[in-house]
Parts: C-alpha cells; structure tokens; sequence
C-alpha cells in the first residue's frame, strides 16, 4: 500500500528576527504597567494617612504603623 507525503513550506521564525519597534513596544508597555502599579501603590499608601484609628484598629494597624507605611520610598 503506498502512502501519501504532504511537505508544507513554513517559513522559518528566528527570535532575533523580531523588528525593533516590536521589542520598543514592549519595553514601553513595561515601562508603563510598571508606573501604573507604583502609583496604584502609592494610592494606598496614602490612603492609610486618611483612615481613623479605629478604621486603622481593624486592619490592625498602629498610627505609627500607617505613617510608616505611607512614607516607604517607591522601591519598597
């Protein structure tokens, strides 16, 4: 019984061939998910500053706790 070869030609994908402005938009859309993260963390930094101590109390934080907290360097 014969059988039947198909051969499909599929160009080759190198990963160093992907274009520059491919690898500038990435870098880019790190950059800015990034930043959007530490402002969203600096948000809720800041946040604890407004809180009542009661309110603090329940997350069971001191003042001092939340002050701490809300002047951490961005690093952090």
């Amino acid at each position: 019984m014969a059988t039947l070869e198909t051969t499909y030609l599929v160009p080759e994908r190198r990963d160093n061939e992907i274009s520059q402005s491919s690898k500038t938009r990435f870098s880019v859309m790190s950059i800015v998910s990034r930043l959007e993260r530490q402002l969203e963390l600096r948000r809720s930094r800041m946040a604890l500053l407004e809180m009542s101590d009661d309110q603090l109390k329940d997350i069971a934080l001191s003042r001092a706790d939340a002050y701490r907290e809300a002047h951490r360097r961005f690093w952090d």
